[in-house]
């Protein structure tokens, strides 16, 4: 079964379909390279044929055909390669052991000729030899010729070596291409039992980081990221639930009370300001509810459409002109430092909303006499917004958790709130790709905003 697995794997037939266009592209290299080598051999054969011949014309014309009778029996009883033959005018020969065919008589030029069968033992198969047949000047025939098995047994050398070659890509691809498939599909086997543990409840299992940093490697990264976000909005849902029924149960029994006594006695004066601190109540638990559905529809990037090119120091600089003529009643002081522009793709009312929330926390929570400075910088990693106060500031503890939704310190209770500022400082930020963190000022609160660099 396992092996069916790997067969049926896309890893694997994508190796072997690059197996079969390499084994193809082999053959025809494969295919050209014979026939080249084939001719070369051939055309060398030929010419060693040829000169051999133009030898013994050379010795005929010189010496007589007596000189070149002995040469050929000299020649021949010494092997030195070639097989000869002379022929006289009448048909018969003279010197040497090939003989011209008769399918070969008259011929002149090159034939297939055989050795005197008397001259090979009854067992053995008669040599075929390529012969050149040349006429001499007093009617006798040259014949020079040498084994073709010569070059046929070096054409099947090249034949039987390629042959190996293309079995051994053959055998070695196949062997690569499951191999691959296997560490291939141990890979997705991590992967579908990460997502089974999750399916089932276990948000804590991640698909493992391979050190070969290859696509599935950036595939696993962005999944764990995306179950990172999920575990956190989960736990975050759950964490909602407790912290509504925490939050809104004091006001809701509150109403509850103050209804119950203005129905058994109307006619008090009493029964007024039951009405009035009862809607209070109501008016903020609906702002409650509408900062949650806002929380819920950033994080659901509805607004992300919207997106365009702005100047988060601009943006930044306008809420601080709104803020500052309140907080300069309050004795606290308001300034902007911005160097250089801060350029952000987003949308305006949000990326307000957000600024507006931090400063508005840093004016509710400090007492009169604190400074809060807006700032930004730019890098090649992106841009950094800060909004920094020297006041009290959070426990090193607190940090993190102001941004979770309801969360309140001690000392944020004593103050009018929901609790839901920083969550959607968060949910606005984690929209625009920016990265939120909450830092010790030395004294007081710094809350940055930076653009989050991207994995692959």
């Amino acid at each position: 079964m396992a092996r069916i697995r790997l067969l049926r794997t896309a890893s694997f037939r994508l190796a072997a379909l690059y197996l079969a266009l390499f084994t193809t592209s082999a053959l025809a290299l494969g295919a050209f390279v014979y026939l080249s080598v084939r001719n070369e051999i051939l055309t060398d054969f030929d010419d060693r044929i040829v000169e051999e011949t133009d030898a013994l014309k050379s010795a005929f014309v010189n010496d007589g055909r007596d000189k070149l009778a002995a040469i050929i029996e000299a020649r021949g009883s010494s092997g030195a390669g070639f097989a000869y033959g002379l022929i006289g005018r009448d048909g018969n020969s003279i010197a040497g052991d090939l003989r011209v065919p008769p399918s070969g008589a008259g011929a002149n030029g090159w034939i297939e000729a055989q050795e005197d069968p008397s001259d090979e033992p009854q067992e053995s198969k008669p040599e075929i030899f390529r012969s050149l047949v040349t006429r001499l000047a007093d009617g006798s025939t040259l014949l020079v010729g040498d084994e073709r098995r010569r070059s046929d047994d070096i054409l099947a050398g090249v034949l039987t070596a390629f042959a190996w070659a293309v079995a051994a890509t053959l055998a070695l691809g196949t062997v690569g291409g499951l191999w691959l498939s296997a560490q291939f599909l141990g890979r997705i086997d991590s992967m579908r039992q990460t997502a089974r543990r999750l399916m089932e409840g276990d948000w804590s299992g991640r698909i493992p980081i391979s050190r070969t940093d290859d696509d599935l490697t950036a595939l696993a990264r962005t999944f764990n990221r995306l179950f990172d976000r999920i575990a956190k909005l989960l736990q975050a849902n759950k964490q909602v639930s407790a912290d509504i029924a925490h939050d809104l149960r004091k006001p809701l029994a509150s109403m509850l009370r103050r209804l119950e006594a203005a129905h058994r006695d109307p006619s008090t004066d009493g029964a007024q300001e039951a009405i009035d601190a009862t809607i209070a109540d109501l008016e903020g638990v609906l702002e409650t509810f509408n900062a949650l559905l806002r929380i819920g529809q950033i994080e659901a990037g509805a607004r992300r459409a919207a997106f365009r090119t702005l100047d988060l120091a601009d943006i930044a600089r306008e809420v601080v002109d709104a803020f500052e003529p309140a907080a300069a009643e309050e004795g606290k002081a308001l300034v902007a430092r911005f160097e250089t522009p801060l350029p952000i793709l987003g949308d305006r009312e949000l990326l307000v909303q957000m600024i507006a929330n931090l400063i508005d926390n840093a004016l509710r929570h400090n007492q009169p006499g604190v400074r809060i400075e807006a700032t930004g910088s730019r890098a090649e990693t992106g841009v950094a917004l800060s909004i920094a106060d020297d006041g009290a500031g959070v426990g090193t503890g607190e940090l993190t958790a102001i941004f979770q939704r309801f969360y309140r310190t001690d000392r944020a209770r004593e103050a009018p709130g929901t609790g839901l500022g920083p969550a959607l400082v968060a949910a606005i930020a984690e929209l625009h790709g920016l990265a939120y963190t909450a830092s010790d000022n030395g004294p007081g609160l710094r809350v940055t905003l930076a653009t989050a660099l991207k994995e692959d």
